[in-house]
């Protein structure tokens, strides 16, 4: 399991709907990558100058009290499962705009374009400001779901994601043996293959013409041994 889906799986286990959490994970992709990299760091990122961390590229007051949270927790500020159940707590506490927002959201682009008003990157609040945000909430939704979700209220429907077949293979039907050919109607339990066998046991024998023996008479003359005459010497 990578990052986004345990991301994504987490979200679920704490209530969230399916296009909801896919909408979380959608905004934190856009933040740290594909991947969601709790080590992200972006040097004076942030709009007072520091540094912008983690997942969800927290910054400022926010960024330490992540790492606040963390310390109350014995773990580093770098531990995913911190920063995924403090990101969850920003949302019933201070993010409870961006949250009242997530929840009352009805397709995964939906959920992604509320949770710009949690991480507020540049000109978030312009219309149609990062459309990228809702088109990696619906590709997450489309991955981890299972699906693209049901367009409600004139949304946009999620892109339809190419997947392999999962319905199962269907068995051959049994063969009809009202609509076969004569020789194969009626076949014994053997199946065909035993009807041919029938088939040739049954049939009329096959006579062959004998052959002519060959004339090797003259071969065997050649052959033939020849005499040779003794003569004695009287002399």
């Amino acid at each position: 399991m990578d990052n986004s889906q345990a991301a994504y799986e987490y979200y679920l286990s704490q209530g969230l709907e399916p296009h909801q959490a896919a909408g979380i994970v959608g905004n934190l992709q856009g933040e740290s990558g594909r991947d969601l990299n709790p080590y992200a760091t972006n040097k004076g990122d942030g709009r007072d100058g520091s540094d912008s961390i983690g997942i969800a590229q927290w910054n400022g007051t926010r960024a330490q009290a992540l790492k606040e949270y963390a310390a109350s927790k014995g773990a580093p500020w770098t531990d995913l499962n911190i920063q995924l159940d403090f990101l969850h707590q920003e949302l019933k506490g201070s993010e409870k705009s961006a949250y009242q927002q997530l929840l009352a959201a009805q397709t995964p682009e939906d959920a992604g374009r509320a949770m710009l008003a949690f991480e507020r990157p540049k000109d978030w609040n312009k219309p149609g400001a990062h459309p990228e945000r809702a088109q990696y909430a619906a590709a997450a939704y489309a991955k981890y779901a299972g699906g693209a979700a049901p367009a409600q209220g004139g949304a946009v429907a999620p892109p339809q994601v190419a997947q392999a077949a999962t319905a199962p293979r269907q068995m051959p039907q049994r063969l009809d043996t009202q609509a076969m050919p004569p020789i194969f109607a009626g076949a014994p339990p053997g199946g065909v293959g035993a009807l041919l066998a029938q088939e040739v046991a049954q049939a009329a024998p096959i006579f062959f013409a004998p052959r002519r023996s060959p004339d090797l008479s003259k071969l065997q003359a050649a052959l033939a041994p020849v005499s040779r005459g003794f003569f004695v010497n009287r002399g």
